[in-house]
C-alpha cells in the first residue's frame, strides 16, 4: 500500500516539474513587453510616438507624388500594318468593320473577279469608305483616287480644355483612344481643380499612355498664333519619330470628331487637303439640337502641310467656316452634310452654374440681351423647354432609338456616367 502512494506521488512531482520548465522555457523566449518594460528605463514607447510624429509631420508637407502616367519626356508614336484591319478573302482584301458578316462573300462575274459586301453605311471596293466620307467625295465632285497604305499615319489630335467642358474632353479620348496614336490636351483654366488635377486623381486612368497635357493658361491672353507655335513647338520636342505623312488633327473645346472619318484618313492616301469637319450642334445636351446652325472646323492635314504652314506664317487654326463658297475656297474636302455629320459640337453641354456664367458675360458685353432676371431658373427654363439663348427659337429634339447621330459612341455606352448628356433632367412633362 505504502508503495503505490509512493509511486503516485513520485508521478505529481514529475509533472509538477515538467509545467514549471515549460513555465520557464516560455518566459525566457518571449520579447519583452513594451508595457510591463520598468519605468526606470528609457521610455521606448514615448520616443516612438515623438519619431512617428514628426515623420507625418514631414510627409505632409512635401508635395503630393505625381501618380498619374500621361506621357513625361520624349516618346516614339508606335507603328502597325493595315493588315491588321483587314480581312483577305483569297485576292481580295475587304476592312473588317465596314464588310458584312466580318467576312467576304465572293460573288462570280465574267471575269471571275470577287467584291467584298459591305454592311449598310459603308463603301468603296473594299467597304473602307463610311457613310459620311463616301457622300463628302461624291459632293466635292472631285476625282479622288484613294490607295490603300501598308501601314496606316499615326495621328496626332490637339484639342483645348478649361474647367467647364471636362465631361466632352473626357468622352473624346473615349471615343477616338482606338484610332488616335497621340492626344495633345491643352489645357487653359487656371483653376486650382484643372485637368492636370483631375488626371492625378485618376480621370482616363486607362487612357493616360496616349496623352500629352500642355498647360498653356499662362498663355492664353496671347494671340492665337501664338499659342499654336507654343503647342507645335510642345509636341515636336516630346515626339522624336513624327513623319511628314502623319495627320494632325486640331479641333477645339466641346468637340468631338467622327471616328470612323479619323480611321480613313489614318488608311489611304489621295484625299485632298486640309479637311474640313462639319460637325452637328447640339445645345446644353445631345438631346437638343440647333434647328439652323452646323460647324465647319478646319480640322486635318499631313504633318507636311502643317510644317509648311508655321513656316510660311500662314498657320491652319480651327475656325467656324462661314458658307458654302468658303468652304470650297479654304479646304480640300468636307466630311459631313446636314444629315450625316462629321462630329459633334456640344454647345454649352455644362452644368447651368457655368451657362449662367456665360449669359451673363455675354449680356455684360452687349451680345445677348433679355428682358428677365438672369439666374439659374432662367438657365434651367432654357433647358427643360429647349430655347435658344435668344429666348425665342426652338430646338430640335432628336431621339436616340431614331437618330443614328444622336451623340458619340463613347456617351451612349456608358449613360450611366454621361445621363445629364442624354436625358434633359429639366424637361417638364408637358414636353415628353
Amino acid at each position: 500500500m505504502q508503495s503505490r502512494l509512493d509511486g503516485k506521488l513520485v508521478l505529481l512531482y514529475t509533472l509538477l516539474v515538467l509545467q514549471v520548465l515549460i513555465v520557464v522555457i516560455y518566459v525566457a523566449t518571449t520579447p519583452p513587453s513594451e508595457l510591463g518594460t520598468p519605468t526606470s528605463r528609457s521610455p521606448v514607447s514615448f520616443v516612438k510616438f515623438q519619431v512617428s510624429q514628426v515623420k507625418s509631420k514631414q510627409q505632409s508637407t512635401r508635395k503630393p507624388s505625381r501618380n498619374y502616367k500621361t506621357i513625361n519626356g520624349e516618346t516614339l508614336l508606335k507603328d502597325s500594318t493595315t493588315s491588321e484591319l483587314f480581312v483577305r478573302h483569297n485576292h481580295t482584301l475587304c476592312f473588317r468593320e465596314g464588310t458584312a458578316n466580318q467576312r467576304a462573300r465572293s460573288f462570280q462575274f465574267s471575269d471571275k473577279l470577287e467584291k467584298c459586301v459591305c454592311k449598310q453605311g459603308w463603301h468603296g471596293s473594299d467597304c473602307g469608305q463610311p457613310e459620311v466620307v463616301w457622300r463628302a467625295i461624291m459632293a466635292s465632285k472631285q476625282t479622288i483616287k484613294l490607295r490603300l497604305r501598308r501601314m496606316p499615319r499615326r495621328l496626332i489630335h490637339m484639342f483645348s480644355v478649361d474647367n467647364h467642358d471636362v465631361a466632352i474632353a473626357e468622352a473624346t479620348v473615349e471615343e477616338l483612344y482606338s484610332v488616335v496614336d497621340l492626344f495633345v490636351i491643352c489645357d487653359f483654366s487656371q483653376a486650382e481643380d484643372n485637368f492636370r488635377h483631375r488626371l492625378n486623381k485618376g480621370l482616363l486612368k486607362r487612357e493616360q499612355d496616349k496623352i500629352l497635357y500642355v498647360d498653356v493658361s499662362e498663355e492664353a491672353r496671347r494671340p492665337s498664333r501664338v499659342i499654336s507655335r507654343h503647342i507645335w513647338d510642345s509636341i515636336n520636342a516630346v515626339v522624336r519619330n513624327l513623319r511628314e505623312d502623319d495627320v494632325y488633327v486640331t479641333t477645339d473645346a466641346e468637340q468631338v470628331l467622327n471616328k470612323r472619318a479619323l480611321m480613313f484618313l489614318k488608311l489611304y492616301d489621295g484625299w485632298p487637303q486640309p479637311i474640313g469637319f462639319r460637325l452637328r450642334w447640339s445645345v446644353y445636351g445631345f438631346f437638343w439640337q440647333h434647328p439652323l446652325k452646323t460647324l465647319i472646323t478646319v480640322g486635318a492635314c499631313t504633318i507636311s502641310l502643317t510644317h509648311r504652314a508655321y513656316l510660311s506664317d500662314s498657320l491652319l487654326l480651327p475656325k467656324e467656316l462661314g458658307g458654302e463658297a468658303s468652304d470650297r475656297d479654304v479646304l480640300g474636302l468636307v466630311i459631313g452634310d446636314l444629315n450625316h455629320y462629321g462630329g459633334w459640337y456640344c454647345f454649352l453641354c455644362r452644368g447651368s452654374a457655368h451657362i449662367l456664367t456665360y449669359i451673363r458675360r455675354k449680356t455684360e458685353s452687349n451680345e445677348m440681351h433679355f428682358q428677365r432676371n438672369i439666374d439659374i431658373p432662367f438657365v434651367e427654363d432654357l433647358i427643360g423647354t429647349g430655347t435658344w439663348l435668344d429666348g425665342k427659337t426652338s430646338l430640335l429634339r432628336p431621339y436616340k432609338s431614331q437618330d443614328q447621330y444622336y451623340a458619340p459612341e463613347a456617351v451612349l455606352n456608358n449613360s450611366w456616367k454621361y445621363d445629364w448628356l442624354l436625358e434633359n433632367f429639366y424637361a417638364k412633362l408637358d414636353y415628353y
